[in-house]
């Protein structure tokens, strides 16, 4: 009987112009936000191929590997498309060498404000706002509404329990909710074929996990919405109610896990550690300034006195001292740094941490938490790609140190970073750039993406559960006079 039940359940919402519309507009938001995330990620894809080439083409112009300007360019991802993430807020590249700060700089939103603004019109936002809505649309008036037009009475009158009822009434909302999410994920999936976006099997089975997020999420809004309509016997009463609850849920609770995380576990501020960095090493250089100018009053008080072999030989040897305790300053800065850049990076952990268990009280996060791990766009993300751009620095700097260089290199410390120069001898024949390591973005596998997302995908499905076992039990109760 329950089958008849979810027949008829959506056989009137097919019927009906709400349906039409709801489905219409969601859809085409979802296909919308595919197309617009596709012509994105290609202009992403150019100027990554633009920034990578004139890197190279700097690099081969120069005559002298002291001179080569390096940078690691972040290569987009195909997965960007679906989840946006914090992908706009950290920068597409960082210069790399021997005295360059491992910084990605030049973000989206800092060439474009108007983008910052508004924000990015992805797929995760639209089934984050629109669907869930759109849930909540469809099933406030879903028992009640019933109550009210007399149909109750009529289907109670033949001969069919209250279980058979809710289940087919749950059914029959279900699949008036996967129809467009899955005709929309079809289409999309289509579109990216046909408009040639490269994505190979684990993008594609990362795909599969986005459309599965979407569903549970779509499905946690239908279930909140029959569970209010058995507790309510005005569908006027359960919409307001759904109203209050969604806002909480998708607007409310997110925003205040995270400011509720930063009072309770203060982080110092990118400016405050940069200040802390540039006042060691401000000091540190002062001081070997001071003792190489005392170690040069000791070595050469009686330098006239000496012969001349003797004399460029105790030169010699005070470069040679010199650069022994250049090189312990320049280890001990960068030593520095690393411990306080450790730190900061456990902190803002132990703080992210926090924020994301309290927001996950609500549905809503724990889809966006678990859609950006899948778009590997999560807040992780900026610092897998430091760590992959400090190991391809050393990599880098050994190469040089390798290939050799002539010529004095400048560094001066300006606050916020560093700017390097150099002074270089007679023009020479142009460097062989064939055999410079080249930056290789860091593993985000298939594999990592889901076992990254699976415990907030687990705590959607689980939030299924209770909805459904909550709307189950007060149903069975109702009273249908």
């Amino acid at each position: 009987m329950w089958k008849t039940i979810a027949e008829k359940e959506l056989r009137d919402h097919l019927q009906s112009t709400r349906f039409l519309v709801a489905a219409s507009v969601s859809m085409l938001l979802l296909v919308l936000s595919i197309w617009m995330g596709i012509t994105h990620y290609k202009a992403r894809v150019a100027q990554y191929e633009q920034g990578v080439q004139m890197t190279l083409d700097l690099a081969s112009q120069q005559s002298n590997w002291m001179t080569v300007t390096n940078s690691a360019w972040r290569k987009p991802d195909p997965m960007e498309i679906l989840s946006n993430g914090v992908n706009s807020d950290i920068g597409r590249y960082s210069d790399i060498g021997r005295y360059s700060d491992i910084r990605l700089v030049r973000s989206e939103y800092s060439d474009d404000p108007m983008l910052a603004a508004f924000q990015f019109l992805d797929p995760t936002f639209v089934v984050l706002i629109v669907l869930s809505l759109i849930a909540v649309l469809f099933t406030y008036n879903a028992i009640n509404g019933e109550k009210e037009s007399g149909t109750l009475k009529l289907v109670f009158a033949n001969k069919i329990s209250k279980a058979e009822f809710i289940v087919g009434k749950l059914v029959g909302s279900w699949l008036v909710i996967l129809a467009p999410v899955l005709i929309s994920f079809l289409i999309s999936a289509l579109l990216l074929i046909l408009m040639g976006v490269d994505l190979n099997g684990s993008t594609w089975g990362r795909y599969g996990f986005f459309f599965l997020a979407s569903v549970l999420y779509a499905t946690c809004f239908m279930l909140l919405g029959v569970f209010v309509s058995a507790m309510t016997h005005r569908s006027s009463v359960s919409f307001l109610v759904l109203l209050v609850i969604w806002i909480c849920a998708v607007l409310i609770v997110p925003k205040a896990a995270t400011m509720l995380a930063g009072r309770a576990m203060p982080v110092p501020t990118v400016d405050e550690i940069e200040s802390r960095l540039a006042s060691y090493s401000t000091q540190s250089r002062i001081e070997f300034f001071n003792d190489m100018a005392k170690r040069s009053r000791e070595r050469f008080r009686s330098i006239g006195d000496m012969k001349p072999e003797d004399r460029q030989q105790a030169i010699k040897d005070f470069q040679t001292d010199n650069d022994a305790k250049r090189k312990e300053m320049e280890q001990g800065i960068t030593d520095y740094s690393a411990r306080v850049y450790e730190d900061y990076y456990n902190q803002k952990s132990r703080q992210e941490l926090l924020a994301f268990s309290l927001a996950k009280i609500s549905p809503a996060s724990q889809f966006q938490l678990a859609t950006m791990k899948l778009g590997g766009t999560d807040v992780g993300m900026k610092k897998r790609y430091e760590d992959a751009m400090k190991e391809y620095k050393a990599q880098y700097t050994n190469y040089v140190q390798k290939k050799g260089g002539q010529g004095i290199n400048i560094r001066m410390s300006t606050g916020r970073g560093s700017t390097s120069g150099t002074m270089t001898g007679p023009p020479q024949e142009k460097i062989d750039i064939s055999e410079m390591p080249k930056f290789k973005d860091p593993d985000y596998s298939f594999g990592t993406s889901v076992t990254g997302a699976l415990l907030d995908l687990g705590l959607l499905a689980l939030f299924n559960v209770f909805a459904f076992v909550a709307a189950f039990v007060v149903f069975l109760r109702y009273d249908m006079r």
